[in-house]
């Protein structure tokens, strides 16, 4: 009786890595589940599911800042791959009217929530508030703060384009796929 030779995680590597270009189930598995994500994410308006989502599991919140305790296995399974995805997310500003103020992940530190929890209390700006609302004429107008914790708030705002807002994909391959999501999680070693 022999034995492998060569182990699975090394077959499983592109040719250009020393592999045998099989993939990885695992990182397929999570590449595949990441396109529903990313329909979430970019609120598809073509999906039936991702509006139900949005009305019923989402209501007030961001697929960003939901907890992962919630929800029936495959939701907390789905929810966990966020972490992964957040760094290849872009979110662009434009006139601010499709991105949460305070669940969204626009600033460049994630979503103001998690980073200030007390920031609705002290600006006055209700948790459910768009972008939108401190923003006049293509520039950021924040309430006045007092409040030395939130003061923060106003510190490296991103550009605000104008126009309409996008979420871009800045990850592998330019623009969303399976594939580009694939790429993300298989595991990597020199060329």
């Amino acid at each position: 009786m022999g034995y492998a030779k060569v182990s699975w995680q090394q077959v499983c590597r592109p040719v250009s890595e020393g592999g045998l270009g099989i993939r990885d189930i695992h990182s397929l598995n999570k590449g595949l589940m990441s396109r529903h994500l990313w329909r979430i994410i970019v609120h598809d308006s073509t999906s039936i599911w991702v509006h139900w989502i949005l009305q019923y599991r989402l209501q007030d919140s961001s697929v960003w800042t939901i907890r992962t305790q919630t929800g029936t296995w495959g939701w907390r399974k789905l929810i966990r791959l966020r972490d992964s995805l957040r760094p290849h997310v872009l979110y662009q500003i434009g006139d601010g009217t499709s991105f949460s103020l305070w669940h969204d992940p626009w600033h460049p530190g994630g979503p103001m929530i998690c980073q200030f929890p007390s920031g609705p209390r002290h600006t006055f700006i209700p948790p459910s508030a768009p972008l939108s609302t401190v923003i006049w004429e293509d520039t950021w107008s924040w309430p006045h703060i007092t409040d030395m914790e939130s003061i923060d708030i106003t510190h490296d705002l991103p550009t605000i384009h104008g126009g309409r807002d996008r979420i871009l994909w800045t990850g592998p391959r330019g623009s969303f796929s399976s594939a580009a999501a694939y790429d993300v999680f298989r595991p990597r070693v020199p060329q």
